[in-house]
């Protein structure tokens, strides 16, 4: 209940704020609406197997615009599950600084690759891939940091250099699943090299490396008068990811892109052994008659995780999925449906097949789909 007072708190400040302001001032304010229908034969979840189900809705409201010319704010206030909460609240400065630096400070989805600071209302796709979703979580690599970009000289070539300090909840992934322990994270490190070039006149290729590093200590809390507290044991998590899209618009009705990823998930033990998963996904998306697209995906993603005590063998899961999208714009980008299936091979399970509609509408200059 509070949730919905604080969000619709926002709604009018910001309504508000659009009517009084001055024009230069005033933030552009977007609303994005997202359903999904959906069917499937996931054994692992009976109440929903092999019947028409209906999600309920979610809700994105994008509060944006320049404070001056050199600096802007961004917040994204998302609804999901009847509860609200602040996914992205973040301010940059766009120009200003020493050495041509960009400087952003607040929560954000961070560069990691190319597809984890796009909202989810822009894929092509439906799903999460499944290395995003063991490495960052459901809502993606999203963190307190500060960042900052500098542009590098290299000739007709993009090329940006981004460092940051997190605050270190971004590989909340990597914490035991002792419940019992406390996890203190230290703050965390982020950098990304990333550069793009035109390959001929309608095609353009970016490539990139990202990687983030943190360190936490896991203590284990007195229980009672006859269980003393533990040491607190130091880990060392890393993740780093290479990355590659390729995007070729011959015409503004017809785009072909490409893109693809790999991770490397590396956790260091108190003991000194190391916990290695790894992970990548690819997709194809054709764009054509401005409004349409079809396309696929395949994913995969290896973990390894400790036993259950400190001397049991760590045990590896492989699971690996593949989907075919489509989707349609009836009448422009302020509007879209899309349908997705997939196919799932869990590590020791049964595969399963998944079949979602989804329709999404956007009110204002955030637009569900980039064209």
């Amino acid at each position: 209940m509070r949730c919905r007072f604080i969000l619709y708190g926002l709604v009018l400040v910001c309504a508000a704020a659009t009517l009084h302001a001055q024009t230069t001032l005033s933030p552009d304010i977007s609303l994005i609406g997202d359903f999904h229908a959906f069917t499937h034969n996931d054994d692992s979840r009976p109440e929903e197997s092999e019947k028409f189900n209906l999600a309920d809705p979610a809700m994105e409201m994008v509060v944006a615009g320049y404070l001056n010319p050199f600096s802007r704010a961004d917040a994204v206030i998302a609804w999901e599950d009847e509860n609200a909460e602040i996914e992205e609240l973040y301010g940059t400065i766009l120009r200003g600084l020493p050495l041509g630096m960009n400087l952003r400070v607040g929560k954000s989805l961070l560069e990691f690759g190319h597809l984890n600071p796009v909202h989810p209302h822009a894929w092509s796709f439906l799903t999460r891939p499944l290395p995003h979703e063991v490495f960052f979580g459901e809502e993606g690599f999203n963190d307190m940091a500060v960042r900052a970009s500098f542009l590098l000289p290299t000739g007709s070539a993009y090329t940006e250099l981004m460092l940051g300090v997190l605050k270190g909840n971004a590989l909340a992934g990597l914490d035991p699943a002792d419940t019992l322990s406390e996890v203190r994270r230290n703050p965390g490190f982020f950098g990304r090299l990333g550069t793009s070039f035109a390959t001929s006149e309608t095609a353009e290729l970016a490539l990139g490396g990202s990687v983030v590093n943190t360190v936490y200590k896991v203590v284990t809390p007195e229980v009672d008068s006859t269980t003393k507290a533990g040491e607190p044991d130091q880990l060392r998590a890393w993740l780093a990811g290479l990355d590659l899209k390729y995007k070729n618009k011959p015409s503004r009705y017809t785009t072909l892109q490409i893109e693809a990823e790999g991770l490397v998930r590396s956790n260091k033990q108190s003991d000194g052994s190391n916990l290695t998963s790894y992970g990548g996904y690819g997709y194809i998306d054709y764009r054509f008659w401005q409004r349409h697209n079809i396309g696929g995906i395949v994913e995969y993603v290896r973990v390894k995780e400790g036993g259950e005590d400190a001397t049991a063998s760590p045990v590896e899961t492989d699971t690996w999925r593949a989907g075919l999208f489509v989707g349609f714009a009836p009448v422009e980008e302020t509007s879209l449906i899309r349908i997705a299936s997939h196919w799932t091979e869990p590590d020791g399970g049964d595969g399963f097949w998944e079949l979602d509609l989804q329709f999404l509408f956007s009110l204002g200059p955030h637009q569900p789909h980039n064209f």
